[in-house]
């Protein structure tokens, strides 16, 4: 029953999210044994993985989708947000030229990235959600496999913010470096002395696109679809799920990592990057290496039985 206040409405959401299916993962664990693999192995974690989440005994990952949610900070250059998008729309982007080679659909949610978004905690509960909703059309177009990723300049600061806000500052100091140095500095000026219930720290020190990843991840999560994530506002989003109930996230799968901060963070929330590189390369080139990755993984399950 909605109650009229956003927050508690999403939490009874949270609260009703499918469990993984363990008898799909059993039979893609029976399946493996007759496979070319000396033991278990992080190949077959990948399938396992898949079978938890697809809910399905011969997982696939034949239709993928990569979406980037799109916003902007005051203070930022909204402009290059806009020309990215368009460079996407076109084709000329980098991601672009790694979808089209390995048959991965591309999308952008344009989340008013010309009205910069203001990180003052004057943020209304009612318009943080709209943002929420408004991510969860990044399933809309179904298939195996959500890519989720964002084009925001500057969010690393309130990504960061809100990790600290809601973990604690240990999480990200181990991993700083000296070129970190002031990004750290901005994210602990917003939190101040304070720590953060997970979705007030969305509210508070968060935008659009990392309300939108949190609303992306509830609903892949509903429709048995697995995700494959990178970039902070993904970071940001799994620290709040997590965060509210361990475990919700279970579907959701790093891709990758752009500094040793992320790498660290990702690790901090139980998610080892499946690309062990800084990829670099622009917003969804890792989400599309990871995806590649499990693809070949999901080869395993056509081969013919081996015989010792």
């Amino acid at each position: 029953m909605l109650t009229g206040h956003p927050f508690d409405d999403l939490k009874t959401v949270l609260d009703q999210l499918p469990e993984a299916d363990t008898c799909a993962a059993k039979k893609v664990a029976e399946a493996l044994k007759a496979k070319p693999l000396p033991e278990a192995s992080g190949i077959g974690g990948m399938l396992t993985w898949l079978a938890h989440w697809q809910g399905k005994a011969a997982p696939a990952v034949k239709e993928t989708h990569i979406c980037i949610l799109a916003s902007s900070y005051e203070g930022q250059d909204s402009a290059s947000v806009l020309n990215y998008i368009e460079a996407t729309s076109k084709g000329g982007a980098a991601v672009n030229l790694l979808c089209v080679d390995k048959g991965i659909g591309l999308r952008a949610i344009q989340l008013a990235p010309e009205m910069p978004h203001v990180v003052d905690g004057g943020w209304e509960a009612s318009d943080c959600m709209a943002s929420v909703a408004f991510g969860m059309e990044a399933t809309a177009s179904g298939g195996d496999i959500l890519g989720l990723t964002d084009m925001a300049p500057g969010n690393d600061v309130y990504a960061l913010a809100m990790v600290i806000g809601i973990l604690g500052y240990e999480v990200v100091a181990a991993s700083a470096i000296a070129e970190d140095e002031a990004i750290l500095d901005a994210a602990e000026a917003l939190v101040g002395n304070g720590s953060y219930e997970p979705l007030e720290a969305m509210r508070q020190l968060g935008g659009r696109e990392i309300a939108a990843s949190v609303g992306a991840i509830i609903a892949a999560r509903s429709r048995r679809l697995p995700v494959v994530a990178e970039g902070w506002a993904a970071i940001a989003a799994v620290a709040v799920l997590e965060a509210h109930a361990k475990g919700t996230t279970d579907h959701v799968l790093a891709a990758s990592y752009d500094t040793s901060m992320q790498e660290a963070i990702w690790r901090s929330l139980g998610k080892k990057p499946l690309v062990g590189f800084p990829v670099g390369a622009g917003a969804g080139c890792g989400v599309a290496l990871a995806i590649s990755h499990l693809s070949a993984a999901s080869a395993l399950l056509g081969l013919r039985d081996h015989k010792a």
